[in-house]
């Protein structure tokens, strides 16, 4: 199964942060492709420090629900703990997209339901899925970037 998971880290050593997240992933699952690593302005609360993100492809046999269970356990594991809604985090593992199938449930909603919404998120999905077609909204993530209303900068992430 083919699944899109975008990471997003602006505490401590954000680089190594997606790196580690990766490698974590890696155990479990294949690592189909990766997009740039992208640096943008923090989304919904703005008080904080700068975001890298990075869209992965990944192979897995797990379901979504187990899968998102693993990438939780992942986020505990690195230091992360959930307190308030779009707080500085050390780790964000989310699952964007699980083949062209629709989850929705109180515990997980695929396709990410904001995605769309989201700068930071639809270009990194450029590199590796620009022709990718949103199972519910029937446009491609071209065709979403092209029409996003979040007008956040994201600039590419030389290391």
């Amino acid at each position: 199964m083919n699944i899109i998971i975008l990471l997003g880290s602006n505490l401590g050593d954000r680089l190594a942060n997606l790196k580690q997240a990766i490698a974590s992933i890696a155990s479990f699952s294949r690592i189909l492709q990766h997009s740039n690593i992208y640096q943008t302005a923090a989304w919904g609360n703005t008080d904080q420090a700068d975001f890298l993100n990075q869209a992965i492809e990944i192979q897995t046999h797990q379901t979504a629900e187990n899968l998102m269970h693993s990438l939780l356990a992942i986020e505990s594991q690195m230091g992360r703990v959930r307190l308030q809604k779009w707080e500085p985090r050390i780790i964000d593992l989310d699952i964007i997209f699980y083949e062209s199938a629709i989850h929705t449930s109180d515990f997980i909603q695929i396709p990410h339901p904001e995605m769309q919404k989201r700068a930071f998120v639809l270009k990194p999905l450029l590199d590796i899925i620009p022709n990718f077609e949103h199972p519910i909204l029937k446009q491609s993530i071209t065709q979403l970037w092209e029409k996003c209303p979040d007008k956040l900068e994201v600039g590419l992430f030389v290391e």
